[in-house]
């Protein structure tokens, strides 16, 4: 357990490598359209894409077609509208979105063809009522999608060629009975999968699937006793995962898994800024980087140099952010998407 060592604030004008960020704006669909909700974001064909729902449950693409932006209405299977989102992956070299409908039932919109189709993988399992997104996996033309129920029960939906998406319930952490928080998933490099998710005492927790069961790991814990209090994301750096997370003083965490096992690392917060969320991370041109939001709705991110330090990415032209929908590097570039307060698209890359 290494002692708090708070990031140090970096020079206002970030920029990602030796490239600057910028912001770019990609506004909304036409015809007074609202995405209301992130569907997640995809490198489909090198090409980066962030998804969203609109407030009537349909589903838009916003993609760079060639050095424009270019939104392409997905809709919804037949009337249906959707409610949630439950995961975006890359099955076969083809985007496949996982939504939920009112009813329950869980749907497939993926392209072929250069056209987007709908397929109904159908409801879970009984007794199960409600899902909330935990996580996706992809590799090769396998993919599994993780859900937790109304009951902090943990789901694994998995897509193979041939019998198609299969349920297993992989259990829930000791004493988890509601209230479990996802956090995220990741697969190592030879196959490993976990699943990482915070209890109702801010102990984090990590699932290990095995052959249909959920192996469940407490050795993650939290921070010298602290209770930590919200996910920022988890991310692979070569074979090592790394859990980040934020405690109630806001300040930003690490649990990292080494030789000796799992370690948690202070990152601390910019000097008199209050982080809120996580706005995504990912590890570009070798260097890791975790991406935040303040509450004045302002971008910041913490990477790893002599030290963890901090820098000011600022906001979008129209002011603060209000939500994240994603990031991704993709091609040698790096994206940050958010909506600011008037429902509009930004990107940061």
């Amino acid at each position: 357990m290494s002692e708090p060592t708070p990031g140090t604030p970096a020079p206002a004008a970030a920029g990602l490598g030796e490239d600057p960020l910028q912001w770019t704006k990609l506004g909304t669909p036409s015809g007074g359209v609202r995405i209301v909700a992130s569907a997640g974001t995809s490198p489909n064909c090198n090409n980066p894409n962030v998804l969203g729902l609109d407030n009537k449950g349909s589903l838009w693409n916003c993609w760079r077609n060639g050095s424009t932006w270019q939104w392409t209405s997905l809709g919804q299977p037949a009337g249906v509208p959707m409610t949630a989102w439950l995961g975006t992956l890359v099955i076969g070299g083809a985007t496949v979105v996982q939504t939920l409908d009112g009813q329950g039932n869980i749907w497939s919109c993926w392209l072929a063809d250069n056209v987007w189709q709908w397929a109904i993988v159908g409801p879970p399992p009984p007794p199960v009522r409600q899902l909330r997104a935990a996580g996706t996996v992809a590799g090769g033309d396998g993919a599994t999608v993780y859900l937790l129920d109304e009951m902090s029960m943990l789901w694994q939906l998995m897509y193979a060629t041939g019998p198609g998406w299969q349920w297993a319930n992989l259990g829930q952490p000791m004493g988890g009975d509601r209230g479990v928080k996802p956090v995220g998933a990741v697969a190592t490099p030879t196959g490993q999968q976990s699943v990482f998710v915070l209890d109702t005492l801010g102990i984090l927790w990590a699932c290990s699937p095995n052959q249909g069961h959920g192996v469940w790991t407490r050795a993650l814990n939290q921070p010298s006793g602290l209770q930590v209090g919200q996910s920022a994301g988890v991310t692979l750096v070569g074979s090592q995962v790394n859990v980040f997370t934020l405690d109630p003083k806001q300040n930003l965490w690490s649990c990292a898994q080494t030789t000796a096992g799992w370690q948690w690392t202070n990152l601390g917060q910019p000097a008199g800024v209050k982080l809120v969320q996580g706005m995504g991370s990912f590890v570009f041109r070798g260097d890791l980087y975790v991406f935040l939001q303040d509450d004045k709705g302002t971008l910041w991110y913490c990477k790893p140099a002599t030290s963890w330090r901090w820098a000011n990415v600022g906001q979008p032209g129209s002011g603060g952010l209000a939500q994240p929908m994603g990031a991704l590097n993709v091609d040698d570039d790096a994206y940050v998407f958010a909506l600011d307060y008037a429902g509009m698209l930004w990107c940061c890359g």
